[in-house]
């Protein structure tokens, strides 16, 4: 892997400089990308000389964009004869919720960070507890697919921390919730009811 300065001359002959990255990933294949700045080229080569020795680097060439990961999710759950309902809901998740905020991005290009912004977004847009937790499982199940099919190296969804109690727990479920684990009860065997 290495950083080095590319120079050229512009068309007004004026002289011109850029930063490439290059790197072999996990597979053995080469790849380059350019920055204009050298400090987001020694970024780039940090992060993805990380992702290498991890195993989980996917360049952005070789990935295809979360609209054709979703498409291609959705035909595997057609063709693993899921119900009518199953299916309409998951088109609605990924054509209402998911597609139109990150469906230009690449797979490869998905951070927790970038992912935890999608949420925050469908939050800010009105959507209910139950559709952002939703709408986060379909990603990841939208990811977990392409992971299996080799276009995903790493699923960036589930990498995240679960939120510590769930949505549906009210206040004063909750709060007994909280009373029965410190009493050492089964959850199996008490009502959580208001």
């Amino acid at each position: 892997m290495s950083v080095r300065k590319r120079t050229w001359k512009g068309p007004a002959g004026e002289p011109r400089e850029a930063w490439v990255v290059d790197y072999v990933d996990q597979e053995g294949d080469r790849h380059i990308k350019t920055f204009a700045k050298k400090r987001d080229a020694d970024a780039h080569h940090a992060i993805v000389g990380a992702a290498v020795r991890a195993g989980t680097h996917t360049a952005d060439s070789m990935s295809v964009t979360v609209a054709k990961a979703a498409e291609l999710w959705l035909e595997s759950c057609a063709a693993a004869g899921l119900e009518r309902t199953t299916m309409v809901a998951y088109q609605q998740r990924a054509g209402v919720h998911i597609v139109p905020i990150l469906g230009a991005l690449k797979l490869s290009q998905l951070t927790a960070p970038l992912v935890r912004g999608f949420e925050d977004r469908l939050r800010r847009d009105g959507r209910s507890p139950a559709t952002v937790r939703l709408a986060r499982r379909s990603l990841g199940a939208i990811l977990a697919d392409a992971q299996e099919r080799g276009l995903a190296a790493q699923n960036v969804v589930y990498s995240l921390a679960r939120s510590a109690a769930p949505d549906a727990l009210t206040a004063t479920a909750s709060s007994r919730w909280a009373s029965i684990c410190r009493r050492g009860e089964r959850r199996d065997r008490i009502s959580l009811g208001g």
